[in-house]
């Protein structure tokens, strides 16, 4: 299969899982809590066989549901393993439960997504360890607060909802210099944008929620890596209680099969959509790393393949924060609508002083450049042109 295209050998990957032998034509759910045996001898023999990934037990430590997906998320992101977990933020909490320890320190993307910052600052500095949040877009900032006791540098390929881009390469090589880990949130651009394993990133951390589910109907994470480091990773998450339960990956392994249908479509829409906004005399700055005025466009350029394969994710910046003003243009929306979730395959609003931010005080959210009159728009599968129709006319509604 490794001659065919990545989206023919999709098809077929995770379609046998160990311990099932038989062949049908989608995987079942196995909706289990467990696998029985008739015998003692047959028990402790699937016990020898659990350990080789050739059977299952217990719902919690294996199902083959979700090791198919954790397959599919292997192949898609270069990755030796993957696990499943039930969510995004347990992909995330997990991973830094099992890495982390008093005294350790972090450097950390201070505009990634709003509760992942809470876990840093709310959570493990209760328990000694130290955080420096930096515009990860900055390298020498980035540079200057790694120290001799960093242990994971983190960030998002492109971040929540500025969508600064992160020089995964760069990043890279500053956190390996004193033995981090960089761990990269590949939730926006999806690995069918980047795979941040083969720009050097040691973890990648998806949240299947998102674009790569697709469908707004399944909540599920990954975390991708190296065997060894997938093995390591693999009691906290159990005994965390995170993996993911059967329906869910059942879910979100069928979306993945026409993920990159979707995907194309929306990264070439919000291209094809930022073009037209950064045009309009309403919007006063454009988010997209598309847009050649953008700050983080040449390390855009490094990264993706092209302008409509970067992300399907954007932001926008209206000339006004009045409220009345704001409100009355998201009433003249047809098409897009307000959601508290992203990576649907229709387009979707937010305003993060509403919801990723909602966290931060007004003054602290203003350094760093996210006011009331600020859009984060997740572009779905729709006609452009009816995108590009739908917004403007709701921008034309409040000049």
């Amino acid at each position: 299969m490794s001659d065919f295209s990545r989206e023919t050998q999709l098809l077929y990957v995770g379609d046998q899982v160990g311990g099932v032998d038989h062949s049908p034509e989608t995987l079942p759910i196995y909706q289990t809590t467990a696998f029985t045996s008739h015998s003692l001898e047959e028990a402790l023999d699937k016990y020898e066989a659990l350990a080789r990934g050739e059977a299952y037990s217990y719902i919690r430590t294996s199902n083959p549901n979700r090791s198919a997906l954790a397959h599919m998320m292997s192949f898609l992101e270069h990755g030796e393993a993957s696990l499943i977990c039930s969510a995004g933020m347990g992909a995330i909490t997990s991973t830094l439960l099992a890495l982390l320890k008093a005294g350790d320190h972090v450097v950390y993307s201070n505009c990634c997504y709003g509760e992942s910052l809470e876990i840093m600052t709310d959570v493990f500095a209760g328990f000694n360890v130290e955080i420096t949040a930096v515009n990860i877009d900055n390298l020498e900032e980035v540079q200057a607060a790694i120290r001799p006791n960093t242990k994971i540098v983190y960030t998002e390929v492109v971040a929540n909802p500025l969508m600064r881009v992160a020089d995964i390469d760069t990043l890279a090589k500053m956190a390996h210099e004193v033995g981090a880990l960089l761990i990269v949130d590949n939730t926006f651009t999806t690995p069918y944008a980047i795979r941040p394993l083969d720009h050097g990133a040691d973890i990648v951390i998806n949240s299947l929620t998102k674009f790569l589910n697709g469908h707004s109907d399944a909540c599920a994470g990954s975390v991708t890596s190296t065997k060894e480091m997938i093995d390591k990773l693999d009691p906290i998450i159990q005994h965390c209680g995170t993996p993911g339960d059967p329906f869910t990956s059942w879910l979100v392994a069928r979306s993945l099969k026409t993920a990159e249908l979707r995907l194309l479509r929306q990264m070439d829409n919000a291209a094809k959509l930022a073009k037209a906004l950064a045009q309009h005399p309403c919007v006063e700055k454009v988010y997209h790393p598309s847009i050649p005025t953008f700050s983080g466009y040449e390390t855009a350029k490094r990264l993706f393949e092209c302008d409509s394969r970067m992300v399907a994710m954007m932001s926008i910046v209206i000339n006004t924060e009045d409220y009345d003003k704001r409100n009355e243009f998201t009433k003249h929306l047809k098409i897009a609508h307000y959601a508290a979730t992203l990576g649907g395959v229709r387009t979707t609003y937010q305003q993060p002083i509403y919801s990723s931010q909602a966290h931060m005080p007004d003054a602290e959210r203003r350094k760093i450049g996210i006011t009331p009159a600020m859009f984060r728009i997740s572009v779905g599968i729709e006609n452009a042109d009816d995108l590009i129709a739908d917004f403007t006319s709701a921008l034309n509604a409040i000049q």
